[in-house]
């Protein structure tokens, strides 16, 4: 079901050195990855040292070659590797994480002069293929997010005194992300401002059902006022999505292995939990795209987009669907919407 599209392009720089003595150097790389929805942990620790191991080498002045996977029209893997293993040693990797970025320090040793020695009697570079237009909104998302891990390690540290300043700067960034608005939350009821708290909590939850940190906040704000019958349900629904989120992620997995029969029944459980997931939905389509059962795929497509209508896979997957029933209009048409989240 899925397709897979290669793009190599050559990014970086290469720095000739003096002639003289090879020597090899210590370099540390500092690598970010913002976790989706779709990725697991290992997804973004992966993520986050290629980007370390990357910025290590731009150090160094060496040449880096780029390895991009698309699947639906959106990219998911971005995968760096020098031109030549031998002269890149990896000795140390730090991982560190908060709830929406993880962060990689890589220590690595790195011969500069014996990598432009190897790559004098390479074969040319392949033509350099200039990257996509940057999606503004989606770049803006990803700088308030930013802000939000920011401010949330200051608070995780007790550190309270700038973080009001940080997620103001957040929400110009994105006054729809939820995150800033439950990170507000947070805040205010560390400081015991129960009201305050809640009505963060409460617009949180609107911008983003599927937010459990949200409820969960809110759920121990009802809980410290003595409203316990809105703390359990608040605390209940804040697990229901945690564990729904669980079971679509290990659905995509098998999608990705073509294990359709085996992912239906996850898929069917985290809609049950949680029937406000409109990944989870998106899921489903692919499932039955995979099963050829393309009238569903369509229904469970719109579904998703009716809940989410950025979701680009979902474009893309009644893309194929409407192809496999040969109408060409309405395939073309939501193809090309897919590409207008991911050139």
């Amino acid at each position: 079901m899925r397709k897979f599209l290669l793009a190599a392009a050559i990014v970086g720089s290469l720095l000739f050195m003096p002639s003289g003595h090879a020597e090899t150097k210590t370099y540390t790389g500092v690598g970010e990855y913002a976790i989706g929805e779709r990725d697991t942990l290992e997804t973004a620790k992966q993520g986050a040292k290629e980007k370390a191991l990357r910025n290590a080498l731009e150090q160094a002045g060496v040449l880096v070659m780029s390895r991009s996977r698309v699947e639906d029209m959106e990219l998911v893997e971005d995968v760096i590797t020098s031109r030549t293993g031998a002269v890149l040693q990896v000795k140390e990797v730090v991982y560190e994480r908060t709830d929406l970025l993880v962060k990689a320090t890589v220590t690595v040793d790195i011969d500069p002069e014996d990598l432009n020695r190897r790559l004098q009697n390479a074969e040319p570079s392949p033509k350099k293929i200039p990257p996509p237009p940057v999606n503004e909104e989606n770049e803006k998302l990803y700088l308030s997010n930013k802000k939000v891990a920011e401010a949330d390690s200051l608070m995780s540290e007790g550190n309270f005194e700038n973080v009001l300043s940080i997620l103001n700067e957040a929400f110009q960034l994105n006054s729809a992300n939820a995150a800033v608005y439950e990170k507000l939350g947070m805040f205010y009821k560390a400081k015991k401002d129960y009201d305050t708290a809640l009505l963060n909590y409460n617009k949180a939850v609107e911008l983003d059902p599927n937010n459990s940190h949200a409820y969960s906040g809110r759920g121990q704000c009802y809980e410290i006022l003595g409203d316990k019958a809105k703390a359990r349900a608040d605390l209940s629904q804040a697990k229901k999505i945690v564990t729904a989120q669980e079971k679509i992620r290990e659905a995509r997995k098998l999608c990705d292995e073509e294990k359709f029969d085996a992912a239906a029944p996850l898929a069917s459980e985290s809609l049950a939990l949680n029937p406000k997931n409109a990944w989870a939905w998106t899921t489903v389509g692919n499932i039955y795209n995979g099963k050829k059962e393309f009238d569903k795929a369509i229904f469970y497509y719109q579904k998703a987009i009716g809940m989410n209508p950025n979701i680009g896979e979902a474009y893309s997957g009644l893309g194929q669907a409407y192809m496999a029933l040969n109408n060409h209009d309405k395939a073309i048409a939501n193809f090309t919407k897919a590409l207008s989240f991911s050139p």
